[in-house]
Protein backbone atom coordinates (compact mmCIF):
# COMPACT_ATOMS: atom_id res chain seq x y z
CA UNK A 1 0.00 0.00 0.00
CA UNK A 2 1.35 3.76 -0.98
CA UNK A 3 1.10 6.26 2.01
CA UNK A 4 1.62 9.73 0.56
CA UNK A 5 1.68 12.92 2.44
CA UNK A 6 0.45 16.61 0.79
CA UNK A 7 1.62 20.21 1.35
CA UNK A 8 1.48 22.49 -1.36
CA UNK A 9 3.58 21.52 -4.36
CA UNK A 10 4.99 18.75 -2.51
CA UNK A 11 4.43 14.65 -2.95
CA UNK A 12 6.02 12.84 -0.04
CA UNK A 13 5.87 9.08 -0.49
CA UNK A 14 7.19 7.03 2.34
CA UNK A 15 6.67 3.80 1.54
CA UNK A 16 5.45 0.72 -0.47
CA UNK A 17 5.69 -2.92 -1.77
CA UNK A 18 8.04 -1.17 -4.08
CA UNK A 19 10.65 -1.56 -1.61
CA UNK A 20 10.27 -4.45 0.70
CA UNK A 21 10.75 -4.11 4.38
CA UNK A 22 13.79 -6.00 5.02
CA UNK A 23 15.55 -7.62 8.16
CA UNK A 24 18.83 -6.16 8.62
CA UNK A 25 19.81 -7.19 11.89
CA UNK A 26 20.27 -10.65 10.75
CA UNK A 27 22.52 -10.02 7.70
CA UNK A 28 24.52 -7.54 8.97
CA UNK A 29 26.98 -6.56 11.30
CA UNK A 30 29.14 -3.87 12.69
CA UNK A 31 31.97 -3.39 10.63
CA UNK A 32 35.33 -1.69 12.48
CA UNK A 33 37.62 -2.61 9.73
CA UNK A 34 38.42 1.16 9.41
CA UNK A 35 41.63 2.68 11.30
CA UNK A 36 41.38 5.85 13.28
CA UNK A 37 44.15 7.00 15.40
CA UNK A 38 41.90 9.06 17.63
CA UNK A 39 38.65 8.78 18.65
CA UNK A 40 36.99 12.66 19.53
CA UNK A 41 34.79 12.91 22.88
CA UNK A 42 32.30 15.06 20.75
CA UNK A 43 30.16 17.88 22.65
CA UNK A 44 26.47 17.57 21.87
CA UNK A 45 23.16 19.11 23.27
CA UNK A 46 19.91 17.05 24.48
CA UNK A 47 16.32 18.29 23.76
CA UNK A 48 14.20 16.34 26.42
CA UNK A 49 14.65 13.72 28.36
CA UNK A 50 16.31 10.51 27.57
CA UNK A 51 12.89 8.15 26.59
CA UNK A 52 11.54 5.82 28.72
CA UNK A 53 10.17 3.31 26.73
CA UNK A 54 13.65 1.23 25.47
CA UNK A 55 11.59 1.13 21.30
CA UNK A 56 11.95 5.30 21.71
CA UNK A 57 14.97 5.50 19.55
CA UNK A 58 16.66 9.17 20.07
CA UNK A 59 17.10 11.23 17.42
CA UNK A 60 20.69 12.24 16.31
CA UNK A 61 21.17 15.21 14.52
CA UNK A 62 24.50 16.30 12.24
CA UNK A 63 25.74 19.67 11.10
CA UNK A 64 27.28 20.14 7.57
CA UNK A 65 30.54 21.83 6.63
CA UNK A 66 31.33 25.09 9.31
CA UNK A 67 28.34 24.46 11.37
CA UNK A 68 27.33 23.28 15.33
CA UNK A 69 25.19 22.27 17.39
CA UNK A 70 23.50 25.14 18.39
CA UNK A 71 21.89 25.85 14.50
CA UNK A 72 19.55 22.86 14.94
CA UNK A 73 18.05 24.55 18.31
CA UNK A 74 14.51 25.51 16.88
CA UNK A 75 14.06 22.33 14.66
CA UNK A 76 15.77 20.26 17.68
CA UNK A 77 13.12 21.29 20.11
CA UNK A 78 10.07 21.12 17.76
CA UNK A 79 10.79 17.73 16.74
CA UNK A 80 11.45 16.64 20.69
CA UNK A 81 8.17 17.96 21.16
CA UNK A 82 6.19 16.32 18.38
CA UNK A 83 7.51 12.73 18.04
CA UNK A 84 8.07 12.66 21.90
CA UNK A 85 11.70 11.38 21.40
CA UNK A 86 15.02 12.42 22.69
CA UNK A 87 16.93 14.68 20.50
CA UNK A 88 20.44 15.33 20.48
CA UNK A 89 22.51 17.88 18.24
CA UNK A 90 26.08 17.18 18.13
CA UNK A 91 29.20 19.04 16.82
CA UNK A 92 31.29 17.07 14.73
CA UNK A 93 35.12 16.48 15.58
CA UNK A 94 36.99 20.08 14.13
CA UNK A 95 33.71 22.45 14.75
CA UNK A 96 32.06 23.70 17.34
CA UNK A 97 32.76 22.67 21.01
CA UNK A 98 34.43 19.30 20.01
CA UNK A 99 38.26 18.92 20.11
CA UNK A 100 40.39 19.80 17.03
CA UNK A 101 41.72 16.35 16.16
CA UNK A 102 43.75 16.22 13.00
CA UNK A 103 41.95 14.34 10.47
CA UNK A 104 38.54 14.87 9.42
CA UNK A 105 37.83 11.69 7.13
CA UNK A 106 34.33 10.21 7.26
CA UNK A 107 35.70 6.90 9.10
CA UNK A 108 36.67 9.12 11.81
CA UNK A 109 33.61 11.02 12.21
CA UNK A 110 32.46 7.75 12.47
CA UNK A 111 34.18 6.66 15.07
CA UNK A 112 33.74 9.99 16.80
CA UNK A 113 29.37 8.74 16.54
CA UNK A 114 30.01 5.54 17.71
CA UNK A 115 31.63 6.31 20.84
CA UNK A 116 29.04 9.21 21.59
CA UNK A 117 26.85 5.89 21.72
CA UNK A 118 28.77 4.35 23.73
CA UNK A 119 29.10 7.12 26.25
CA UNK A 120 25.36 7.67 26.14
CA UNK A 121 24.34 4.19 25.99
CA UNK A 122 22.92 4.33 22.85
CA UNK A 123 21.17 1.18 21.63
CA UNK A 124 20.35 2.83 18.28
CA UNK A 125 19.02 6.26 17.04
CA UNK A 126 17.78 7.66 14.08
CA UNK A 127 20.25 9.59 12.13
CA UNK A 128 19.67 13.51 10.20
CA UNK A 129 22.25 14.71 8.84
CA UNK A 130 22.53 17.66 6.54
CA UNK A 131 25.16 18.08 4.08
CA UNK A 132 28.78 16.77 5.58
CA UNK A 133 26.44 15.37 8.40
CA UNK A 134 24.53 13.66 5.99
CA UNK A 135 27.93 11.40 4.62
CA UNK A 136 28.81 11.23 8.01
CA UNK A 137 24.95 9.68 8.77
CA UNK A 138 25.69 7.71 5.88
CA UNK A 139 28.96 6.52 6.87
CA UNK A 140 27.35 5.31 10.56
CA UNK A 141 24.67 3.76 8.35
CA UNK A 142 27.25 1.43 6.48
CA UNK A 143 29.80 1.08 8.94
CA UNK A 144 27.26 -0.24 11.76
CA UNK A 145 23.82 -0.75 10.63
CA UNK A 146 22.58 -2.37 13.58
CA UNK A 147 23.24 1.06 15.25
CA UNK A 148 20.82 3.15 12.99
CA UNK A 149 16.71 3.13 13.19
CA UNK A 150 16.63 4.85 10.38
CA UNK A 151 18.83 7.08 8.08
CA UNK A 152 17.51 11.16 6.57
CA UNK A 153 19.81 12.70 4.32
CA UNK A 154 19.52 16.61 3.61
CA UNK A 155 20.87 17.52 0.23
CA UNK A 156 23.96 14.90 -0.19
CA UNK A 157 24.66 12.16 -1.92
CA UNK A 158 26.76 9.73 -1.32
CA UNK A 159 27.69 9.12 -5.48
CA UNK A 160 27.94 12.90 -6.31
CA UNK A 161 29.09 16.40 -5.07
CA UNK A 162 27.25 19.93 -6.06
CA UNK A 163 29.47 22.07 -7.68
CA UNK A 164 28.59 24.77 -5.09
CA UNK A 165 30.00 22.75 -2.70
CA UNK A 166 33.17 21.01 -4.40
CA UNK A 167 34.25 24.81 -5.78
CA UNK A 168 32.95 27.03 -3.32
CA UNK A 169 33.32 25.91 0.20
CA UNK A 170 37.53 25.71 -1.03
CA UNK A 171 37.22 29.60 -1.82
CA UNK A 172 35.38 30.40 1.13
CA UNK A 173 37.54 28.17 3.75
CA UNK A 174 40.75 30.37 1.94
CA UNK A 175 39.09 33.58 2.63
CA UNK A 176 38.37 32.89 6.14
CA UNK A 177 42.15 31.85 6.49
CA UNK A 178 42.79 35.45 5.55
CA UNK A 179 40.94 37.02 8.48
CA UNK A 180 42.99 38.88 11.01
CA UNK A 181 41.68 38.68 14.20
CA UNK A 182 44.63 40.17 16.35
CA UNK A 183 43.09 44.41 16.02
CA UNK A 184 39.38 43.42 17.63
CA UNK A 185 39.06 43.55 20.97
CA UNK A 186 35.20 41.95 20.94
CA UNK A 187 34.09 39.08 19.64
CA UNK A 188 31.08 42.11 18.11
CA UNK A 189 33.42 44.03 16.35
CA UNK A 190 35.30 40.66 15.01
CA UNK A 191 32.00 39.86 13.41
CA UNK A 192 31.08 43.58 12.24
CA UNK A 193 34.67 43.50 10.20
CA UNK A 194 34.79 39.90 9.38
CA UNK A 195 31.24 39.90 7.56
CA UNK A 196 32.35 43.25 5.51
CA UNK A 197 35.62 40.97 4.56
CA UNK A 198 33.90 37.94 3.28
CA UNK A 199 30.68 39.30 2.00
CA UNK A 200 32.01 39.38 -1.42
CA UNK A 201 33.04 35.76 -0.84
CA UNK A 202 29.63 34.93 0.12
CA UNK A 203 26.76 35.96 -1.39
CA UNK A 204 24.19 33.31 0.16
CA UNK A 205 23.44 35.11 3.90
CA UNK A 206 22.27 31.71 5.45
CA UNK A 207 25.67 30.95 4.70
CA UNK A 208 27.25 34.04 6.02
CA UNK A 209 25.94 33.80 9.42
CA UNK A 210 26.84 29.84 9.52
CA UNK A 211 30.87 31.21 8.63
CA UNK A 212 30.21 34.22 11.54
CA UNK A 213 28.74 31.40 13.85
CA UNK A 214 32.24 30.41 14.13
CA UNK A 215 33.69 33.65 15.52
CA UNK A 216 34.62 32.89 19.27
CA UNK A 217 36.45 33.88 22.24
CA UNK A 218 38.99 30.50 22.15
CA UNK A 219 40.38 29.42 25.89
CA UNK A 220 43.31 31.59 25.70
CA UNK A 221 41.05 34.55 25.21
CA UNK A 222 41.92 35.08 21.82
CA UNK A 223 39.38 36.02 18.99
CA UNK A 224 39.23 33.22 16.76
CA UNK A 225 37.77 30.22 14.59
CA UNK A 226 35.70 27.79 16.65
CA UNK A 227 36.41 25.36 13.32
CA UNK A 228 39.93 23.74 12.97
CA UNK A 229 40.21 25.87 9.27
CA UNK A 230 44.05 24.43 8.70
CA UNK A 231 42.65 20.53 8.75
CA UNK A 232 39.15 21.67 7.28
CA UNK A 233 41.17 22.80 4.51
CA UNK A 234 44.01 20.02 4.01
CA UNK A 235 41.69 17.25 4.46
CA UNK A 236 38.66 19.21 2.55
CA UNK A 237 39.45 16.50 -0.26
CA UNK A 238 38.04 13.94 2.38
CA UNK A 239 35.01 15.99 2.83
CA UNK A 240 33.86 16.56 -0.58
CA UNK A 241 34.01 12.89 -1.54
CA UNK A 242 32.39 9.85 -0.32
CA UNK A 243 34.94 7.02 0.94
CA UNK A 244 35.50 4.49 -1.95
CA UNK A 245 35.81 1.26 0.25
CA UNK A 246 31.76 2.36 1.95
CA UNK A 247 30.08 2.22 -1.79
CA UNK A 248 30.14 -1.99 -1.98
CA UNK A 249 28.43 -1.52 1.63
CA UNK A 250 24.69 -1.52 1.94
CA UNK A 251 22.17 -0.36 4.81
CA UNK A 252 18.55 -1.98 4.55
CA UNK A 253 17.12 0.18 6.98
CA UNK A 254 14.61 2.94 6.32
CA UNK A 255 16.40 6.14 4.49
CA UNK A 256 14.57 9.46 3.31
CA UNK A 257 16.93 11.51 1.23
CA UNK A 258 15.59 15.37 0.95
CA UNK A 259 17.52 17.43 -1.56
CA UNK A 260 17.67 18.00 -5.40
CA UNK A 261 20.38 15.82 -8.01
CA UNK A 262 20.31 13.02 -5.60
CA UNK A 263 20.98 9.81 -8.35
CA UNK A 264 22.96 6.14 -8.23
CA UNK A 265 21.93 5.87 -4.06
CA UNK A 266 19.67 2.75 -3.86
CA UNK A 267 22.71 0.27 -4.51
CA UNK A 268 23.66 1.40 -1.01
CA UNK A 269 20.41 2.15 0.01
CA UNK A 270 17.43 -0.39 -1.35
CA UNK A 271 14.85 1.12 0.95
CA UNK A 272 15.69 5.13 0.09
CA UNK A 273 13.28 7.36 -0.86
CA UNK A 274 13.83 10.21 -1.93
CA UNK A 275 11.61 13.32 -2.24
CA UNK A 276 11.96 17.42 -2.68
CA UNK A 277 11.34 21.01 -1.09
CA UNK A 278 10.38 23.75 -4.35
CA UNK A 279 12.17 26.70 -4.10
CA UNK A 280 14.44 25.72 -1.42
CA UNK A 281 18.59 25.65 -1.66
CA UNK A 282 20.95 23.81 0.14
CA UNK A 283 20.25 25.21 3.35
CA UNK A 284 16.63 23.10 3.26
CA UNK A 285 15.94 22.57 6.39
CA UNK A 286 16.56 26.92 7.20
CA UNK A 287 14.82 27.81 4.24
CA UNK A 288 11.51 25.97 4.87
CA UNK A 289 11.85 24.52 8.40
CA UNK A 290 7.79 23.83 8.30
CA UNK A 291 8.00 21.65 5.41
CA UNK A 292 11.21 20.06 6.37
CA UNK A 293 9.82 19.35 9.85
CA UNK A 294 6.48 17.65 8.29
CA UNK A 295 8.95 15.41 6.09
CA UNK A 296 11.11 14.33 9.39
CA UNK A 297 8.08 14.16 11.83
CA UNK A 298 5.82 11.49 8.69
CA UNK A 299 9.25 9.87 8.18
CA UNK A 300 9.24 9.30 11.95
CA UNK A 301 5.72 8.22 12.33
CA UNK A 302 6.09 5.58 9.68
CA UNK A 303 8.46 3.53 10.81
CA UNK A 304 6.20 3.45 14.35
Amino acid sequence: MLHFYFNKNLIFLIESKFFPILSYKSQVKITPHYSVKTVANLSYRIYGEAAKDGDQSPILLLHGLLGCKKHWDSIGKTMMNVTKRSVLSVDLRNHGDSPHINSHKYEDLTADILKLYEKLNIEKAYLVGHSMGGRASMSVSLLAPPKVAGLLVIDISPTSTARDFSEGFPTILAAMKKINFKKHKSIKEAKEDTRKELESTINNELLLKAVLSNVKMKSDHTIGWACNLDILIRHFKYISSFPKSLRKKTYYGPTLFIGDDLPSIREMFPRAVITYIPQTGHNIHVEDPKTFLELVIAFMKSQE
